[in-house]
């Protein structure tokens, strides 16, 4: 079975987004080295993406044409409004069905993108296997949390930490299947 792996960047605040759902204060963190921080060798290790409709209409904003047209591509939403578009399948039902679904098709990892509230379903429903969790030396302040709503505490397992001379700390965890004790 393929495993989902959340590879995303946060503020220290653990903000993914700010309030108006843009990342450009992702721009605003010095990067002099021009280091990927291994996205180009995590990018040819996926061949599937799984991302809200917020996350979606995003990076459709970002005015290039869509970044993952290489990959198999899902996007979650309730709207069913949606313009047919040749680089996403839209999932309108069942959400954790259909992901389970994509998860047990043979063939590489999947990409678990985004937003908050997709990260928390597949959180909850214990379908994402691994989160690599950059930490960019910035506070947001109000903006999308990386999770939101979580309803129960899953217990992480740190696997790897690494510094970068930006500032930026890589953190990779396993997650448990285990819920964390409740207090």
């Amino acid at each position: 079975m393929r495993k989902i792996v959340a590879y995303i960047a946060i503020s220290l605040d653990g903000k993914i987004a700010d309030s108006d759902f843009g990342v450009e204060w992702l721009d605003q963190v010095p990067n002099p080295e021009h280091t990927d921080y291994g996205y180009a060798d995590f990018f040819a290790g996926i061949e599937t993406t799984i991302m809200g409709n917020s996350t979606y209409r995003q990076v459709l904003g970002f005015g290039q044409p869509f970044p993952y047209a290489s990959k198999t591509n899902y996007v979650l939403t309730r709207d069913r409004s949606q313009e047919k578009d040749e680089n996403v399948t839209f999932i309108y039902e069942d959400p954790v069905a259909a992901i389970g679904q994509i998860k047990a098709q043979p063939g590489n990892n999947i990409w678990l993108i985004g937003g908050g509230q997709v990260n928390s379903l597949c959180l909850e429903s214990g379908l994402l296997d691994e989160l690599i969790v950059f930490v960019m030396p910035v506070v947001v302040g109000k903006g999308v949390s990386l999770f939101s709503d979580e309803r129960h505490m899953r217990l992480l397992e740190l696997k790897e930490t690494k510094s970068y001379q930006s500032g930026v700390v890589e953190l990779r965890y396993t997650v448990s299947s285990q819920l964390a004790p409740e207090s």
